[in-house]
């Protein structure tokens, strides 16, 4: 999905790429996502999910909540409960996925509402803001359903 490029500077090679880290909570819900989609409309225990895929249980159940609330995901509680995937949740977007989890911030201080002690002259903040509205405009056409 990220095409690395680089850069030479100073004799030293920059990977741009490197500069996007993806973090446990949303690589994990992309793999419980993905095993739930394989099991179509049928009921996972967390505990199923966390043994057959090697997820922390406990991290998982952090998480199921999030997806929950977001409508990716719906829960049965029970002795026969667990989880599936909700009715619709094809059009739900990597986006969505990680406002859901929290993981929406801002590039640099400035656009997360922060106050930067460069921001009276600030040359670059448009620059930031393009790349900004960019990627999460790209983000939003990637549909869960695709990954």
């Amino acid at each position: 999905m990220v095409k690395s490029f680089y850069r030479q500077r100073n004799k030293k090679f920059y990977s741009i790429a490197s500069l996007i880290t993806i973090p446990k909570s949303v690589e994990y819900s992309i793999i419980f996502i993905s095993y739930l989609s394989k099991n179509e409309n049928n009921l996972v225990s967390l505990k199923e999910v966390s043994q057959k895929l090697s997820l922390p249980y406990s991290f998982l159940s952090k998480l199921a909540p999030s997806l929950t609330s977001a409508g990716i995901v719906e829960s049965q509680e029970g002795k026969n409960g667990g989880y599936k995937l909700k009715t619709g949740w094809e059009t739900k977007s990597f986006y969505d996925l990680l406002v859901a989890l929290g993981e929406n911030k801002a590039m640099v201080s400035c656009l997360g509402g922060k106050i930067c002690a460069h921001s009276s002259g600030c040359s670059i903040r448009n620059i930031w803001q393009t790349i900004e509205t960019g990627w999460q405009q790209e983000l939003k056409k990637i549909k869960l359903s695709q990954i």
